[in-house]
């Protein structure tokens, strides 16, 4: 039988804190019957409360620590170059496109030099990028575009220079509340074997 209250250990204040789960024993308890065993109230001591409290608290920072749960979807964004470069003169670079791991209405794009991200020194201005598009609103869904290239609604804050090959940028962009970066360094196309 499940007693799912208890009856108070002092012998002269005998008195129903909860009521039983079955009739017989709710006769008993009212006549100043206690049952055998510990209430309830009684095991559960301050210690027990800590360790549990603890308990939660450590699963809580494994899942948010651990998993990806608590944190911001990132974009993944895969770089490549195609060899192919018939008329490609001595300091041109191979071509570069960027792709992402699913389709995203960009709002910002930025390609910097990574020597004058990872130089300039505390409170500098902000380093002036290569090529940078903005849109006043979401553009067109996209999986993937090349440098250079204008994407639909977003305008051209900064034209694209032209990459030297050898030198390392990092893109970033932001679609949303989203945003990835990545770096990369061009290639010569005159290296490339052509």
């Amino acid at each position: 039988m499940l007693v799912y209250g208890c009856v108070s250990e002092y012998p002269r204040r005998t008195e129903l804190r909860f009521r039983a789960a079955h009739p017989i024993l709710n006769r008993l308890l009212s006549n100043g019957f206690q049952p055998p065993g510990v209430c309830l109230h009684h095991v559960m001591t301050k210690n027990t409360w800590t360790l549990i409290t603890v308990a939660v608290v450590l699963a809580a920072l494994y899942v948010f620590k651990f998993t990806d749960l608590g944190a911001r979807p990132r974009i993944q964004i895969n770089v490549s170059s195609r060899p192919f470069m018939p008329n490609a003169g001595p300091d041109d670079v191979l071509p570069i496109l960027f792709g992402f791991d699913r389709d995203l209405s960009l709002t910002a794009l930025k390609v910097t030099p990574l020597s004058l991200l990872t130089n300039r020194p505390a409170g500098a201005p902000e380093v002036k990028p290569v090529w940078q598009l903005k849109a006043k609103e979401a553009s067109e869904p996209v999986r993937g575009f090349r440098y250079g290239d204008g994407l639909g609604k977003m305008e051209a804050t900064t034209a694209a220079e032209k990459l030297l090959p050898g030198i390392g940028y990092r893109l970033e962009i932001e679609a949303g509340k989203l945003r990835g970066s990545v770096d990369f360094v061009p290639q010569a196309a005159l290296g490339s074997g052509n």
